[in-house]
């Protein structure tokens, strides 16, 4: 009788670290952060009120490079979501028809025009994705609270829009 509960006890040992391996290994697996096939950056941006119409245009500038080979020379897009200060959804954009990749990467920009002057201050959240702009392929770049440029000031005194950019894995 000794020696069958001794076996139990080794064998439920045995079995009972078999299922904590497998189940932490899968956690692991489940938590592992996805990588992406294209990092981006911001080039530059600007939020400028346009001289043809009363209204405000913000234009992002990212730039690109690609990790993933199978994603050279593929159609792709690009979505930017812009937002007030209160982080209220304004629009969403992206680029019409969208861009083959190059595979040295390169330069693609968005743009979208706001006729509301109130409107001084946004934010603006780009991500490359696949042509369908349903499966996000590169990190996300934020240009936060680009500001309308002034229309007071002459074009060598003006100061250029205020750029924080931050770049998110």
């Amino acid at each position: 009788m000794f020696k069958l509960t001794k076996y139990m006890i080794v064998l439920t040992l045995a079995s009972s670290i078999l299922v904590f391996h497998a189940i932490t290994s899968n956690a692991q697996s489940l938590f592992a952060q996805i990588k992406q096939g294209i990092v981006i950056s911001i080039a530059n941006s600007s939020y400028v009120p346009l001289t043809n119409t009363d209204a405000n245009q913000v234009r992002v500038n990212v730039k690109y490079t690609i990790d993933d080979e199978t994603l050279k020379s593929k159609k792709l897009n690009a979505v930017m979501k812009v937002t007030a200060p209160n982080g209220t959804l304004i629009r969403t954009t992206s680029i019409p028809g969208g861009f083959t990749a190059k595979s040295g990467g390169g330069i693609e920009g968005l743009k979208t025009t706001f006729h509301d002057k109130l409107m001084d201050k946004i934010s603006a959240n780009i991500t490359l994705t696949d042509i369908t702009k349903k499966t996000p392929l590169s990190n996300a770049v934020l240009t936060l609270n680009l500001k309308e440029a002034p229309t007071t000031a002459s074009p060598t005194t003006a100061s250029p829009p205020l750029l924080a950019n931050k770049t998110f894995p």
